[in-house]
């Protein structure tokens, strides 16, 4: 049996779980930015502050897939193409920079902002696709 609901009201309950975690994670790196210093601080509070700035991340990407299953099939495809174009762009810059690397063109780059990659091409993609366009 299919989920599938109105486009309207499925970005509608979209925004109402996505902004919190969200919000979420903006306090939770703003209070792990005071709390820890990454020369005194224990072991456990780096972890403990790690895990806690991941869970919002994984709660906004499951939100975008709930999105994506409870809408048609057009926009069903549409934010599929968006996150697989969004994830053929990461990974083509991950390869690159790891090829950089190697033959020592640039230094090192925190794996962090690949995440951040991620999001910037997806959205990048949504906005193309809007447009009748592909990346």
């Amino acid at each position: 049996m299919s989920r599938t609901k109105g486009f309207r009201s499925a970005n509608r309950r979209y925004l109402y779980v996505f902004w919190p975690f969200m919000a979420a994670y903006v306090a939770i790196i703003l209070g792990a930015s005071f709390l820890i210093d990454k020369d005194t601080s224990p072991l456990w509070l780096k972890v403990a502050g790690a895990l806690a700035a991941t869970l919002p991340i994984i709660g906004a990407l499951w939100a975008i897939l709930r999105r994506v299953a409870e809408t048609d099939e057009y926009t069903r495809l549409r934010q599929l193409t968006a996150l697989a174009q969004g994830g053929a762009i990461t990974a083509g810059i991950a390869f690159l920079v790891g090829f950089l690397q190697i033959f020592n063109v640039i230094g090192s780059i925190d794996i962090f902002w690949f995440g951040t990659l991620f999001f910037l091409a997806y959205g990048l993609s949504v906005c193309l696709l809007q447009f009748g366009k592909t990346v």
